[in-house]
């Protein structure tokens, strides 16, 4: 026989289950409503994010385009400069072309001024003819004088040295036909001119030396070989004594 005590025990803990059966159902279907009405607004706000996504995006695309852009106009920029850079060094170049043409003639004028200063010196109603004529010859691409040279043109400086007045100096400059026509006369007026130096430094006067360089101009010899390069390598110098005066109407 059951007591009361225990089935007042078990009705209870019953009714107990009951109410909290009926407490879940109530709290689920309550929660499912208010879920259901926040709906709305949660979808709202993941469009709001959407489009912020979306213009954070553009943003960031404007942003490269930007840099690209950026990155285009300093190319630009450095060609620009280079260009700059380059007709600057070529407006260098021409400043010293004409640096060295301005050289050029300058030492034309002083030509032409030692020339008037020989004119002047020299009775210009005297006649010359050639009384002695001696060559001096260089090796490839030299105008050095050698010691057989040397001894050469002493032996002229002597004999002019010893005439006083009534003579004239010409010495012309030669190549072989190896070189640029440019190249060639260059280095026979280098030619020319280190026997005129000798001459004037055994006491020839300047005023009775004219010199002219002629390149590859008149060989005495083949150059086609290398015996006929080697004696057209060389500087002819023609002492010119005076005839006497020549009586003018």
């Amino acid at each position: 026989m059951v007591s009361p005590i225990r089935r007042f025990s078990v009705l209870s803990f019953v009714i107990l289950t009951g109410i909290l059966t009926l407490s879940g159902c109530a709290s689920r279907k309550y929660v499912r409503l208010q879920t259901q009405s926040l709906e709305p607004s949660i979808q709202e706000a993941a469009n709001a994010a959407k489009e912020n996504a979306e213009r954070i995006d553009a943003v960031d695309r404007r942003a490269q385009q930007g840099i690209t852009a950026a990155g285009a106009a300093d190319q630009k920029a450095a060609a620009a400069q280079k260009t700059a850079d380059g007709a600057t060094t070529a407006a260098q170049a021409a400043d010293r072309k004409a640096d060295t043409a301005n050289q050029g003639v300058q030492t034309a004028n002083n030509r032409i001024n030692t020339l008037e200063t020989r004119v002047n010196s020299i009775n210009i109603n005297d006649t010359y003819a050639e009384s002695e004529k001696q060559s001096v010859t260089f090796t490839v691409n030299s105008s050095n004088l050698n010691d057989a040279n040397k001894a050469t043109l002493d032996r002229i400086a002597n004999t002019v040295n010893g005439l006083k007045t009534g003579y004239m100096i010409e010495i012309q400059g030669f190549t072989d036909s190896r070189g640029s026509e440019q190249y060639n006369v260059g280095l026979s007026q280098r030619r020319a001119q280190s026997v005129e130096r000798h001459l004037v430094s055994k006491s020839v006067p300047l005023y009775r030396i004219s010199i002219v360089g002629l390149g590859e101009d008149n060989p005495v010899a083949d150059n086609k070989t290398s015996q006929g390069r080697s004696q057209n390598r060389r500087v002819e110098v023609k002492v010119l004594r005076s005839t006497g005066t020549r009586t003018t109407n």
